[in-house]
């Protein structure tokens, strides 16, 4: 896989080999995983000798939380321990000299670790520099290092601007883009309620709520509780299992119809604001297209994140 990648032009890769096989045990120790990411990078790196364009750079660190977000309300969340995030680098370092690959680990430019933020099915846990500060000190002994943090939707702006100033220059974002995506196509699915008398209230949701019960692999162990609980999960959690369903005909033809009906209205500034308020001010003396607005809606998510700058766009 890593090869295909590599000759596919990627040129940034997390080398976290510590899944198990069918055969594993339970957790692989750090030595083993080090050598199975020294085998990833042997791989890249023969590779990338042979085709154009710059050095391939890597990410090490195991600290990856569950897809998609803890799968239940989230007490407290801890970050990882300094003197296990400086046993992973000098195991990785020590074992990629043994395989003769010193240039590629100098172009290790992150370590994965968890600062204590994540997102469960209803609630987001924030960042607390004065938790983590014992990590600052892992930058201090690493400085061409930098840290990657995972799971940081739903990060408060602050929160990010301080994990950025704290060393955490790759911050990931993947749910709260398509939660953003499904919060604006639900308003407009009202928006269109309201604008056209021929199209039913709340068809799209309906239309994915009928999917999704039908269809249940892809959110019943995430989400428990009673039966309302479980509803307002499948459509509004920060887990956003819904995200699994978009590209199914089903929701296809439902987005079409939506889109269909708004392109034959203009779409009025009041109705953005009751329904999109963010947006609300962009649209003053513009008239925005629907699809225009489902972006918009992302943007601001985006907007939350620090000037992007050469480390954190890695």
């Amino acid at each position: 896989m890593v090869r295909a990648f590599a000759e596919a032009g990627f040129n940034k890769f997390h080398l976290d080999a510590s899944m198990r096989c069918a055969d594993d045990p339970e957790a692989l120790d750090e030595e083993e995983i080090a050598r199975r990411a020294a085998r990833l990078a042997q791989t890249i790196e023969e590779v990338c000798r042979n085709r154009q364009g710059s050095a391939p750079v890597y990410i090490i660190g195991t600290e990856v939380p569950p897809p998609g977000g803890a799968n239940h309300a989230l007490d407290d969340v801890l970050p990882t321990d300094p003197e296990a995030a400086l046993n992973t680098i000098a195991t990785h370092r020590r074992v990629f000299h043994e395989a003769g690959l010193n240039e590629a680990f100098a172009r290790v430019v992150a370590l994965v670790v968890q600062p204590g933020v994540e997102f469960g099915d209803v609630n987001v846990h924030q960042y607390k520099p004065e938790n983590a500060k014992g990590l600052a000190k892992v930058l201090e002994s690493e400085p061409s290092l930098c840290f990657e943090a995972h799971s940081t939707d739903y990060q408060s702006a602050d929160s990010l601007e301080r994990l950025a100033r704290d060393g955490y220059r790759i911050q990931k974002v993947g749910p709260w883009l398509s939660f953003a995506m499904r919060e604006a196509l639900y308003s407009l699915d009202s928006i269109a309620s309201e604008l056209d008398p021929e199209y039913p209230p709340r068809s799209l949701m309906s239309a994915m709520e009928s999917l999704m019960l039908e269809q249940p692999e892809n959110w019943q162990d995430h989400y428990s509780g009673t039966d309302r609980e479980q509803y307002l999960s499948r459509h509004y959690s920060y887990s956003d299992r819904i995200r699994y369903y978009w590209t199914s005909s089903k929701a296809d033809e439902a987005v079409t119809r939506l889109l269909k009906t708004l392109s034959g209205h203009v779409i009025p500034e009041t109705l953005i604001s009751q329904y999109l308020p963010a947006c609300w001010q962009r649209s003053m003396g513009n008239s925005l297209s629907a699809e225009a607005l489902i972006l918009d809606t992302i943007e601001l998510a985006l907007m939350n994140y620090p000037t992007p700058n050469p480390l954190t766009t890695a």
